[in-house]
């Protein structure tokens, strides 16, 4: 994958494809004219929910994706479902950066977002392997700690469902070792995140969507009669244009692309652990992500593989280096696995759209042209809920101030974007040592 042209339908070597239970749909691909209500780019959690919404209130809605269905970062994530903004990030913070309004707003929506997710699973029944056994923000140093607690006191004074862990409370519910406290939230979970995004394809085309596949967009023209969306030999004219292609927008619109810092991550995933691991590590389904800036995060899937992962580091042989870490990091967080126990049997890897804040928002291109970017890790909740509020205001059912993020009507790229793209590529190690010297 090139960031000039990210897409891998392939999806190779991604686990979540090799155990996949939901049955792959193919689409067409769009080869002559159409018309439509809505066009949205990008088939992934946050374009197939707006997709969705949009269908269900009425809207004549054609969905173009470049590759396939979920083989972006919605197919490939850790499918981690968080009720939380990423990392330390506190309502607060995000009332100050955005507004009261919106920030309430966006705080409401990411508090209910997992359970929302969950719920929608159930109501559509997508096979993908979801288990709802809560989520938990471990502190791994003295550092983290104080971060942990004041986004815990933050949510428990929202009047969220919250609970506070002591060590002893970690190292029974989790299993691992070296968490100094944390917080609990039981709507949180996981997914087999492609399984979830194929699912969400059949339930999108059953409420009217048509969906095309292999349709890269390479041009989109607004004028008088409305906007007319480019994919090679084929053209839909539609009133209005979601972008939902975040990190896997490619070249044809660089103001999308570079409003944020696509960071290069990995996953891997062991073989099936032994009866007597699983019944000592995370023994009630629950998963969990810490602060750590080079990885710390686990979950198991339903056949009890661990997943871990971080940033790539394309220096040398990149993927024994990625190998090599997440052994490593799951050894440190769970003693009780040998060598053997720590051998990953699946590794890939894939695109994250980070923003300078952490947060989303809505870059406007035109008048009716529109783009959704920056979940920032948190793509299985928050891109999906705030996909079906998008997919609501294309239809015209909430306006744009309702959207609760920030509307950018410039173009504002991410400063020394091109050089911080390659950074990004070289400072795993850093993240490494600022992490053993509990720094993070």
């Amino acid at each position: 994958m090139s960031l000039a042209s990210p897409i891998d339908s392939k999806l190779e070597g991604v686990v979540w494809k090799r155990t996949l239970k939901e049955p792959v749909l193919s689409y067409p691909t769009l080869a002559g004219e159409e018309c439509a209500d809505i066009v949205v780019v990008g088939a992934g959690f946050c374009g197939l929910n707006a997709a969705l919404a949009a269908a269900k209130a009425g809207q004549k809605v054609i969905l173009l994706e470049a590759g396939i269905v979920g083989s972006g970062a919605s197919g490939r994530n850790g499918g981690y479902n968080v009720p939380q903004f990423p990392g330390g990030i506190t309502p607060g913070v995000v009332e100050a950066a955005i507004g009261t309004k919106k920030g309430q707003a966006l705080s409401e929506l990411v508090l209910g977002g997992a359970d929302a997710v969950f719920r929608q699973i159930e109501r559509y029944q997508i096979n993908c392997s979801a288990v709802q056994h809560g989520w938990v923000q471990p502190a791994h140093s003295e550092a983290s700690l104080a971060k942990v607690k004041k986004v815990f006191e933050a949510w428990k004074a929202w009047g969220a469902d919250v609970t506070w862990l002591s060590a002893a409370d970690l190292s029974a519910r989790l299993g691992a070792a070296g968490y100094v406290a944390g917080w609990f939230n039981p709507t949180g979970g996981t997914v087999n995140p492609y399984g979830l995004t194929i699912g969400l394809g059949r339930v999108a085309v059953q409420e009217g969507v048509r969906i095309f596949e292999k349709s890269p967009v390479d041009g989109i023209e607004e004028g008088p009669g409305g906007v007319t969306v480019k994919a090679g030999v084929g053209r839909v004219r539609a009133k209005r244009v979601i972008v939902a292609t975040n990190a896997y927008t490619g070249d044809f619109l660089p103001q999308v692309q570079r409003a944020t810092l696509p960071v290069y991550l990995y996953h891997a995933a062991t073989r099936p652990l032994r009866a007597e691991l699983r019944a000592s590590i995370l023994p009630g389904g629950e998963c969990f992500t810490d602060l750590r800036k080079s990885g710390g995060f686990g979950r198991l899937d339903d056949a009890g593989r661990l997943i871990s992962g971080g940033a790539v580091f394309a220096f040398g042989d990149k993927q024994a280096y990625g190998i090599a870490h997440a052994r490593k990091r799951m050894r440190q967080l769970f003693p009780q696995l040998t060598e053997a126990d720590a051998a990953f049997e699946d590794y890939w890897e894939g695109y994250c759209a980070i923003t300078e804040s952490y947060l989303p928002h809505v870059q406007r291109l035109g008048k009716e042209v529109f783009a959704v970017v920056g979940f920032s890790t948190r793509g299985v909740n928050l891109a999906q809920n705030l996909g079906r509020v998008v997919g609501e205001f294309a239809a015209g059912t909430r306006s744009l101030d309702d959207v609760p993020v920030a509307v950018i009507d410039e173009r504002r790229d991410v400063p020394l974007w091109a050089l911080k793209v390659r950074a990004a590529r070289l400072v795993f190690p850093l993240y490494q040592a600022k992490d053993r010297l509990g720094l993070s």
